[in-house]
Formats: structure tokens, sequence, C-alpha cells
């Protein structure tokens, strides 16, 4: 009877030595949890954009749209990735998918129904005239090339001729 009473002694007294890294064990994972429950509900840190082009885009959009009328769809800011792709089993795929993934083409005319690209239009502002833009814009068009999809460069300005346009856009068109 007096061992099982030191016994119970000894056991109540490990209990109360052990209650403060309980306590810790618990508040931790109790912290943890919340944390966790608090970046669930947390709303990602986007908001929308105002437009989709910039002033400048949607002056030569509007432009455009009178350029080639019914003729061909006008799809703006497209990504490289969904024009053009790596061919299969080339080396060094994947650093060549990352060159194009980034980078988009600011306008895109299509066929109607068949959605098949026809021509790229770049609108190239003074920013293009810095190296590091040099250096993208031949890349790109290099690219472009390759993938047999001519690319038009078109220097902003102020306002546009939908004729003047219309004529660059065949121009270049039909040299492909």
């Amino acid at each position: 009877m007096r061992i099982l009473k030191e016994a119970q002694k000894r056991s109540t007294e490990m209990s109360w030595d052990l209650l403060p890294y309980l306590l810790a064990i618990v508040g931790i994972g109790s912290l943890l949890l919340l944390a966790r429950q608090m970046l669930r509900s947390a709303r990602p840190p986007y908001e929308q954009r105002a437009s989709l082009l910039t002033k400048t885009e949607l002056i030569f959009y509007h432009s455009l749209l009178e350029a080639v009328g019914e003729q061909w769809l006008i799809a703006p800011m497209v990504r490289m990735a969904d024009l053009i792709k790596v061919k299969s089993g080339a080396p060094k795929r994947q650093a060549w998918l990352n060159r194009i993934l980034a980078k988009h083409i600011d306008f895109v005319l299509c066929e109607h129904g068949t959605l098949c690209l026809t021509l790229a239009i770049e609108l190239d502002d003074r920013s293009h005239e810095r190296p590091d833009r040099i250096e993208r814009d031949q890349f790109v068009d290099a690219a472009l090339r390759a993938a047999e999809l001519p690319i038009l460069r078109v220097k902003v300005e102020s306002e546009y001729d939908a004729k003047d346009l219309r004529k660059k856009i065949r121009d270049k068109i039909s040299r492909s």
C-alpha cells in the first residue's frame, strides 16, 4: 500500500513537472493553426487594372480597328508563349521556353473563325530605344521570324492614319 502511495505521489510530481512543456506545445500548436487559418482566409494582394491597354495603346487600337475592319480579329496583349512554342526535342528547351513566358506582343491579328495567327504588331515608344529594350526587341523579332509569324513594328504617334496603317499591314503580310 505504501509503495502504491509513493508511486502515485511520484506520478503526480512528474505530471506537474511536465505541465509547462505540455502547455508550451499546446500554445505553439494553437498559434501555428491560427496563423495557417489566417493565411488561408487572407485575400491575395491583387487588384484589377483600370484597363487592359494604356491610353497610348488604346488610341492605336481604335485606329487598328478602323484599319482592319472585319477582315481580322484583333487580340491585344498576347503572351509570346501563346503564339509560338519551342520545338519538341530542342536542346535547352526549358531555357528557350523561359525566354518567351513573360513576354507579350501588343496586338495580334487573327483569322476569324479559326483564330489562325496572321500578324504580330508591336507599338514602339521611346523606351524601345534603351539598350535593354533593343536587345529584347531583337530577340522577339528573331523568335517570331523563326516561328514564321511576321511582325510589324509601329512607332507611337499621337494619332494614326487608318489607311496608311492598313497599307503597312497588307505589305507586311504579303511579304511573308
